[in-house]
C-alpha cells in the first residue's frame, strides 16, 4: 500500500471528511489482512448491507478505504433516485453499486448483468450474504445484437474485461449476449429509476441495443463510463435521438452540461433536463 494510494482513496474522498484517520487505520488493517490472512471477510457497508470482501478484488479495497467510493456520483444518484423504481445494472461486476443503493431501491427491483464467471460468482455471493433472491442476476453480456459473447475465464475478478464476439485464446468462455430491447418484459409497466452501464468501452453497443428502452421506457437517470476523456460522438447521437441531455458532475456534485470529459457521464430525459438546470442554478445562488 503506497502513500499515494492512501491519499487518493482515503484522504481525497469527500465522503471521508471527519473520519480520515479512522479510514486510514481501516486501510492499514485491510492491507495486513489481505497479505497475511489472505481470506475473505464480511464488511458492513454504510447503508447496512453486507459485502464479502476478497483480497484479490480492487472493489473490496475501495469499500474499505471509503464508505462511498465514487462519492459524488453515488450521492447524486441517491438524491435523485425515484422511490419504487427499478435499477438496471449493465456490467455489475461484484454488485457493489447495487448494494450501495439497495436501501433506496428494493433489491428485488435490481436487475444485474455480469458476464465474467468469477465476478458473477462474487455478485451472487453478495446477494446471498444479504439473504436476497438472485433471480434478477444474469450471467450475460449486453450489446447491440443477441447471440453469444466471449470473455476471459479468470481466477480473480478483473475490472477491465471486455466482451468479444469471437472466441480467442484470451477470451474463450462463452456467455449469452443480449439486447436490452429484448428484455423489456423484465420491467414491463415499471419505472426505471437508474440505468448504469460500465462495460469497458462497449457502452455504444449497449445503447444501440436499447433504442426502444430509451424511447419508450425513459430511464430517469443513466450513468455510463467514458474511458476516452471525451464523449463518444456516436453515443451522443444515440442519446440525442432519444431526447436525452448529457452532463457530468462538478467537484461539488452539481450537474455541468457544458463538459463531457469525466470518466462517469450522466444522461437524463429532456423532460427532466429543466428540473436539473433549475437545481444547478439554485445551488449556485
Amino acid at each position: 500500500m503506497t502513500f499515494r494510494l492512501v491519499a487518493r482513496s482515503v484522504w481525497a474522498n469527500p465522503g471521508n471528511r471527519g473520519k480520515r484517520f479512522r479510514k486510514t487505520l481501516d486501510a492499514v488493517g485491510w492491507q495486513f489482512h489481505k497479505r497475511v490472512m489472505r481470506a475473505a471477510k464480511t464488511i458492513v457497508l454504510p447503508n447496512g448491507r453486507k459485502f464479502i470482501a476478497h483480497p484479490d478484488c480492487v472493489v473490496s479495497s475501495g469499500l474499505v478505504y471509503a464508505d462511498w467510493p465514487e462519492y459524488r456520483e453515488l450521492m447524486f444518484v441517491r438524491e435523485n433516485i425515484s422511490s419504487g423504481s427499478m435499477m438496471i445494472d449493465v456490467g455489475a461486476y461484484v454488485g457493489h453499486i447495487g448494494l450501495l443503493l439497495s436501501d433506496l431501491i428494493d433489491p428485488a427491483d435490481i436487475i444485474a448483468f455480469e458476464p465474467s464467471p468469477i465476478a458473477f460468482a462474487r455478485l451472487t455471493e453478495n446477494w446471498w450474504a444479504n439473504g436476497w433472491d438472485t433471480g434478477n442476476l444474469f450471467q450475460a453480456a449486453v450489446g447491440r445484437h443477441a447471440g453469444t459473447g466471449f470473455v476471459p475465464n479468470l481466477s480473480t475478478p478483473n475490472t477491465t474485461n471486455t466482451v468479444g464476439v469471437i472466441a480467442t485464446a484470451d477470451a474463450a468462455h462463452a456467455v449469452p449476449l443480449k439486447r436490452l430491447d429484448d428484455l423489456r418484459d423484465l420491467w414491463h409497466g415499471r419505472a426505471i429509476g437508474f440505468l448504469k452501464i460500465d462495460v469497458e468501452g462497449g457502452e455504444l453497443d449497449v445503447f444501440l441495443g436499447a433504442a426502444d428502452l430509451l424511447k419508450e421506457d425513459r430511464p430517469r437517470m443513466i450513468m455510463f463510463e467514458s474511458l476516452t476523456g471525451g464523449l463518444d460522438p456516436d453515443i451522443r447521437h444515440q442519446l440525442e435521438l432519444a431526447r436525452y441531455q448529457i452532463f457530468q458532475l462538478a467537484d461539488n456534485g452539481e450537474p455541468v452540461f457544458s463538459r463531457h470529459d469525466a470518466q462517469n457521464l450522466f444522461a437524463v430525459p429532456h423532460e427532466l433536463d429543466e428540473l436539473l438546470r433549475r437545481v444547478a442554478t439554485k445551488q449556485r445562488l
